[in-house]
């Protein structure tokens, strides 16, 4: 007997990690750190010029956060390229195996370490914790792997 399944259920499982989520996840801190120091600079002249007075400060500060906007972008950029350059080319986690850290239900996310890495992983089925695990795929968000329990 199969067992019926409420697809906004699995939709919620599998839902994509917000943008906020991407962002430190794929810029990394430091990208962020930048952006934000940057643009505290920026504010900071901009405030300073319009209670001061001077334009030279509230030009300098809005030029400084724009080039701060640039180069932190640049650098989100250049760390996504490098992390999915170094994980995701074809191959090179998939059918890989592993343990799971916790116990995970199915379709349900939790952690599992393959290669020396602790992963986010989705289960496709019931999985306890110190149970091998292989990776059946790669999720969009190019961080979350599928996994199973390993059958040799």
């Amino acid at each position: 007997m199969g067992t019926s399944r409420d697809p906004a259920a699995a939709d919620a499982t599998t839902k994509r990690p917000s943008l906020l989520d991407r962002f430190f996840l794929f810029g990394g801190i430091r990208a962020v750190l930048v952006i934000i120091a940057i643009a505290a600079l920026g504010t900071y002249l901009i405030v300073h010029g319009s209670f001061a007075g001077r334009l030279d400060y509230i030009a300098s500060g809005t030029i400084i956060i724009i080039i701060g906007l640039v180069v932190g972008i640049a650098a989100l950029r250049t760390e996504y390229t490098m992390i999915t350059k170094k994980y995701f080319e074809a191959g090179t986690v998939v059918g890989k195996t592993g343990r799971a850290q916790a116990h995970i239900r199915e379709r349900a996310k939790g952690a599992v370490l393959i290669e020396h890495e602790t992963w986010s992983a989705v289960a496709e089925e019931d999985i306890q914790k110190g149970d091998s695990v292989v990776a059946t795929a790669v999720d969009p968000d190019k961080v979350t792997l599928r996994v199973r329990k390993y059958r040799p």
